[in-house]
């Protein structure tokens, strides 16, 4: 159960093997004393109550080669004990990249409770796709594709058998192997093989990583004829129960990581070779960042200019045509400029030669998206390219993702907190891109307003943005018309108010980034004060921002094993100014509940006025990610600020009772 990764996903996954199948339909006895099968009596659901299916042995073989190439041997045994595991096992996918390995299976077949071996017609139940996710992203790569093997009359208390064979014949870094296995799955492991053979001279780093309690492990290693093998054996791995908002698998599962490269700066400077003939610009090019910076007095004008080109003129777009290494390797950066579109590699250079044509120093960027890679050993699992400007002592100062197309913002807040490695001539270790302040998704709702006998709360709101929270608001608005923005800004407020009455609507321009994406209204509210004196004001909706409510509302379980994943910090502050025009003598203000960790903080401040009041409500959230064991943190926050949005004021007349 490993990931061999072999390219960018996103805009920058690689392409797909060639697929050579063996085509049977027969029926054999299979012999129950004694190995191979024998084992297969011992996997049930007496012996995993709790468990849909179940890895029951896999033999995985790896010869690796001189310049980094290997053939793979890998059997699989998976057990299916009832009918949710077998509608999650009735097709199975091999993902295979025609640029780089050669596949085929050898053999597919399904072990029946009595020992019979019914071998899957793979002529009639096989099918080869492009993968979906490439489609999506508006990529074209005819040689990524999806074996897809279908297994009909497949039941609860049958075993899938079929064994794989692989021939990578071109290696991604020259010379070198790297390989991440996923040891812990979604089901229970009772026993996996892996056996690593490397020629003479080849030093694997190699590391285990997040054991599992009660799991057996072993190493061999043993040279044999100027051959090197290590053999790991692992019995009795519990399953990863998911969670939702958990980290990827891949940063919690049990992992054995293995690399014959020396280090990060390694795969920093093979990058940076690779990249670096691609960048050489034309005179088209001199010109047009001429045009774009001439004028532009600030650094950070200039920046915005370049990078709004490439961002918005540049489409988002992929012919993977690559020779070298594709998935990896950019095109000139000419034919991008010239064809107006790429993948995120391409528009990355692009950018990279631009900005040093201005006299920024700019090198391209490998990332995780949205995770993190261990960094004890170099294992490249990267799947994004992004743009790094360097300060003068070779650090990133700045990062620059021109696929974001509707963003103010240089990098996406999706993008906090990933693996990056900037590619240099001397190499760069393995860093993380920066959190950002929650100041800067920053959500403002300001509010004026009166209330009177009639009960009626009227005034005007504005709403600004600013950070991720504007980027939410243009990307939703730009693809729409005229008439579903404004029906979207209504219910975005009517949800916050459902007896909320909205008049004069206006908004800013999505599409103008010269300013943050702000609208307006003016506003009625029928009954906001009761006959009781209890008065509700506007700010005394819960989840008044952007993403409170949804971000908040990811804790919704009671304990947890994994990581929370709030993934964006941000702040949200409303303010409100109420003229109270009806007599009263003094106002009862609720009980305030006020909230301040590192998780978190929260605060509401009420101040009377002669004829009103003003009150101000803030929160901000100041971590990407909460542990386990700081969870209970969270659930109170989020129970104290649903109680709180309960409670109203009272007006108390003058004569003691309530107005």
């Amino acid at each position: 159960m490993k990931q061999i990764s072999v390219g960018f996903r996103l805009s920058c996954l690689a392409a797909v093997l060639l697929i050579t199948v063996a085509f049977f339909n027969t029926q054999t006895p299979l012999v129950w004393a004694g190995e191979p099968h024998d084992f297969l009596k011992q996997i049930n659901s007496r012996t995993f109550p709790k468990a849909h299916c179940v890895l029951a042995k896999e033999v995985d073989v790896i010869k690796v080669r001189d310049d980094g190439t290997y053939k793979e041997r890998d059997e699989i045994f998976l057990s299916v004990l009832d009918e949710k595991g077998r509608d999650s096992q009735l097709v199975q996918r091999f993902f295979i990249n025609k640029h780089y390995e050669r596949l085929s299976v050898s053999k597919m077949e399904v072990i029946k409770p009595d020992g019979t071996a019914i071998e899957v017609d793979l002529d009639r139940n096989s099918r080869l796709t492009s993968p979906t996710s490439t489609s999506r992203m508006n990529i074209y790569d005819p040689s990524q594709k999806v074996l897809n093997v279908f297994l009909p009359g497949l039941e609860p208390g049958d075993t899938i058998h079929y064994v794989v064979e692989t021939d990578n014949f071109k290696s991604m870094i020259p010379g070198q192997f790297y390989s991440r296995y996923t040891i812990q799955q979604s089901f229970p492991v009772r026993y996996i093989e892996l056996e690593l053979e490397l020629p003479k001279g080849m030093v694997l780093h190699h590391l285990l990583k997040d054991r599992c309690p009660d799991s057996s492990v072993d190493l061999k290693k043993e040279t044999r004829k100027g051959k090197t093998r290590y053999i790991w054996k692992f019995q009795h791995v519990r399953e990863i129960v998911p969670e939702p908002y958990m980290p990827e698998p891949s940063r919690i599962a049990m992992r054995l990581l293995c690399s014959t490269i020396s280090s990060w700066k390694a795969v920093s400077i093979w990058y940076w070779n690779l990249v670096e003939p691609k960048l050489k610009v034309d005179d088209e090019i001199k010109a047009v960042v001429e045009s774009l910076t001439h004028d532009k007095k600030t650094d950070r004008e200039k920046l915005e200019a370049l990078f709004y080109f490439v961002a918005r003129k540049i489409r988002y777009l992929g012919i993977t045509e690559e020779a070298n290494r594709p998935g990896f390797e950019p095109h000139d950066v000419t034919l991008t400029f010239s064809r107006r579109y790429g993948v995120c590699r391409d528009k990355a250079a692009l950018l990279v030669a631009m900005l040093r044509e201005a006299g920024y120093p700019a090198v391209p960027v490998m990332m995780r998206a949205g995770g993190k890679l261990d960094p004890e050993i170099a294992v490249p699992y990267f799947n994004h390219a992004i743009v790094a400007v360097m300060d003068e002592n070779a650090r990133p100062r700045l990062y620059m993702d021109p696929t974001s197309e509707t963003s103010r913002q240089f990098l996406p807040d999706y993008e906090q907190d990933s693996s990056c490695l900037p590619a240099t001539a001397q190499g760069t270790g393995l860093l993380l891109t920066p959190v950002k302040a929650p100041d800067s998704n920053l959500f403002v709702m300001e509010i004026k307003d009166r209330v009177g006998n009639d009960g009626v709360l009227k005034g005007n709101l504005k709403v600004t943005s600013a950070g991720f929270a504007d980027t939410m608001f243009r990307t939703i608005l730009m693809r729409k018309s005229k008439d579903e923005q404004e029906k979207f800004l209504k219910v975005f407020l009517i949800r916050k108010h459902p007896r909320l009455k909205i008049k004069n609507l206006s908004w800013h321009e999505p599409e103008d980034t010269s300013k943050n994406f702000s609208f307006q209204c003016d506003f009625e509210i029928p009954g906001a004060l009761k006959r009781s004196g209890q008065f509700f004001a506007f700010s005394s909706a819960s989840g008044l921002g952007l993403m409170d409510a949804w971000l908040l509302n990811r804790a919704a379980m009671v304990k947890r094993s994994y990581p929370l994943k709030i993934d964006y910090t941000f702040k949200t502050v409303v303010k409100e100014s109420v003229q109270i025009a009806l007599p009263y003598c003094s106002i009862e203000l609720p009980e305030t509940v006020d909230i301040d960790n590192r998780f978190l903080s929260y605060r509401t401040a009420y101040s009377i006025l002669k004829d009103g009041i003003d009150i101000e409500k803030s929160l901000s959230i100041r971590q990407l990610e909460i542990p386990p064991d700081k969870y209970h943190v969270l659930l109170r926050a989020q129970a104290d600020l649903g109680a709180s949005s309960l409670k109203a004021m009272e007006f108390v007349s003058c004569e003691g009772g309530t107005k």
